[in-house]
């Protein structure tokens, strides 16, 4: 039986970011996965690096940061993985015009023609151009971030812990995290409830020069270095109530006759806003998110729910009771609730995470695990 300090289970960005902090700090890593290395959401993730525009607040200040740290931190792991040309945002319903114009990032305004002028294919749109984005090769990125780490290919069903130590199979681990996205949990955290959203991104080929990232409703890519763009979308919320992921979209029951009517749609709109010629379709993926209500991802120490309520009872009517006082699972951590922007807050968020359990670093309020606990507790 082979001892490792962690054992992370769920190898897609986040798993596979742990991996690589926990690897720097000397540590030996394990990573477990039933689908493979990005074998899931991630791997099916059309992976655009973009700013979020708007007034500052909270969660768009997350956003940044993560985005500013993780391009850093890709072009310096991986830079053939990497296509850091920017991204045209076009209003949409949520991003309106005056939202766009009125941020504090710093952008370029496109006309038309000025649009025109760089291309003829594009349609008759304006937009803002954000200079510090990215689209990134999803798998490229997690096997390189993964080298110094062992892999397993399984489909764990529970976690035994006896004298200080996971068991699971042959493996033997110090520490477990939990990175599992839209799986079922290995223990009960009520507290934090995933709700998956079904993304589409589909590779193609086209003639048609695209000298930037444009975003819509939809994604579409540069010219990537494999000589594909990609064409992607984050839009159909599932309800977790009723559903609950057990394996990958591509094997899902619920999108099993779906391909075409979905891959149809996500071309029309491409189409409204360039004109890609000569296309040839190469791979359609498919995968599902996870989010919670308040779209921030979440990270930290597990906080054992019912334990904690019966020891502190009080908590339910609004008593202070300092978090380091809670009661947690052994040396159990989650990684989760990255969502569309799986790839901008894996490396921010794992690095974090990393600092905390081995260094005690804090973790801001808004991802950490507690804040989701003491919201249920008080409900």
């Amino acid at each position: 039986m082979k001892i490792y300090d962690f054992l992370i289970i769920g190898a897609g960005s986040a798993g596979c970011c742990m991996a690589y902090f926990l690897n720097k700090e000397g540590k030996s890593v394990a990573l477990v996965d039933r689908e493979g290395i990005a074998g899931g959401a991630s791997g099916a993730a059309g992976a655009f690096l973009s700013p979020l525009p708007g007034q500052k607040n909270i969660y768009n200040s997350l956003v940044n940061d993560a985005l500013n740290f993780s391009l850093d931190f890709y072009k310096a792991l991986l830079a053939e993985a990497v296509d850091a040309k920017g991204v045209l945002r076009v209003t949409n319903d949520n991003f309106a015009q005056d939202k766009l114009a009125q941020n504090n990032i710093k952008y370029d305004y496109f006309d038309t023609q000025k649009l025109k002028n760089i291309s003829d294919d594009f349609m008759n749109i304006d937009g803002y151009f954000y200079k510090n984005a990215a689209v990134i090769e999803p798998v490229q990125i997690c096997k390189k971030l993964t080298e110094e780490s062992d892999f397993y290919k399984k489909d764990i069903k529970e976690l035994s812990f006896k004298d200080g130590f996971y068991i699971v199979d042959e493996i033997k681990a110090k520490n477990i995290i939990l990175a599992q996205g839209v799986g079922k949990s290995l223990v009960e955290i009520p507290y934090m409830k995933i709700s998956p959203i079904f993304g589409l991104r589909i590779d193609v080929k086209t003639t048609t020069k695209i000298p930037f990232n444009i975003h819509k409703s939809i994604s579409i890519s540069t010219n990537k270095q494999d000589g594909t763009v990609s064409v992607g979308a984050t839009h159909e919320r599932h309800d977790s109530t009723k559903m609950e992921c057990i394996s990958t979209c591509e094997k899902c029951a619920f999108y099993e006759n779906s391909d075409q009517s979905q891959v149809q749609t996500l071309l029309k709109q491409a189409d409204e806003l360039i004109k890609l010629k000569d296309l040839e379709i190469v791979k359609i993926y498919k995968g599902a998110r996870a989010t919670i209500q308040s779209y921030f991802p979440v990270i930290g120490k597990a906080v054992d729910y019912e334990g904690s309520l019966e020891k502190y009872p009080s908590i339910k009517n609004g008593t202070k009771i300092p978090q380091e006082s809670l009661k947690y699972y052994p040396n159990l951590y989650v990684i989760n609730a990255l969502g569309s922007r799986g790839f901008v807050f894996g490396p921010y968020l794992a690095k974090i995470l990393t600092q905390n359990i081995l260094h005690n670093e804090p973790i801001q309020k808004d991802i950490a695990t507690q804040k989701l606990f003491y919201k249920m507790a008080r409900k």
